[in-house]
């Protein structure tokens, strides 16, 4: 594949990319002719089955490990991917969690988890690809927010300051490694159906909220997928701190 969307013979490194989200852009990114590098923290048969989904396709890959809310297991991925690939051209840290609970009832614990994997662990991982990044002059790093992190939900604090928290990282990350070749971009989905969500699509809240959505229909993970392609490609050149929406209308800036 040729243009300014190929991704031909870079290397994407995704966390979270065993599954879900995270694997349609693994999907994606090899039919774009990316090298990829899958990195998981638990769902080491997932992983290896994203994996065996790029080879087929005739691209490189690799399952790395780690728990990206910390630090020194990210500088270990990284590295592993480096020594792997001899690069990391993009980076996409879609890796997150998303437990529920009223405010007044979230435990300190929970709070820090959440906050760690969430807002913590992306800036991890850009602070370790950066420098080879910006030694090579060229990268592009995207985060995977939220709708979620800019109009708030119940029952999710946590998640949503987290959420909103990353496109504040974006923009700062992106006005400091701009000028040295580094994009630094977000994507913030509104619902997506995937194993984890289908049940809640299918209840009744569900179909009342996709009543809502000018849309009429909720995103599947190749929808984000396909943007979080533009902007590791030549084609968002121009795009620096910038956040696509692709949410059906829920949110609308």
């Amino acid at each position: 594949m040729t243009g300014p969307s190929s991704l031909t013979d870079r290397v994407v490194l995704i966390t979270g990319g065993s599954r879900g989200i995270g694997a349609a852009i693994a999907r994606a990114a090899a039919a774009a002719g990316a090298n990829v590098a899958i990195g998981f923290r638990e769902q080491t048969e997932a992983a290896g089955g994203v994996v065996e989904a790029v080879e087929a396709m005739g691209r490189s890959a690799g399952a790395f490990q780690a728990n990206i809310s910390v630090p020194n297991q990210v500088r270990r991925m990284v590295a592993e991917v480096e020594d792997t690939f001899g690069k990391i051209d993009g980076l996409v840290n879609n890796a997150g969690i998303m437990p529920s609970s009223p405010a007044l009832e979230v435990s300190d614990e929970e709070w820090d988890q959440v906050l760690r994997t969430d807002l913590f662990g992306p800036f991890f991982c850009s602070r370790a690809v950066l420098p080879g990044m910006v030694k090579r002059g060229k990268g592009s790093i995207v985060m995977i927010s939220s709708r979620l992190g800019q109009i708030g939900w119940p029952e999710l604090a946590h998640y949503s300051a987290a959420k909103a928290g990353l496109l504040g990282l974006t923009k700062s990350l992106a006005r400091e490694f701009g000028p040295q070749g580094v994009r630094v971009n977000a994507v913030a989905p509104g619902f997506t159906v995937t194993d984890m969500t289908r049940h809640i699509a299918d209840s009744e809240p569900g179909r009342l909220r996709l009543a809502e959505l000018p849309s009429r229909r909720f995103g599947e993970p190749e929808d984000i997928a396909a943007s979080v392609l533009f902007l590791l490609s030549d084609a968002a050149e121009l795009y620096h701190g910038q956040t696509l929406n692709p949410n059906g209308g829920g949110f609308m800036q």
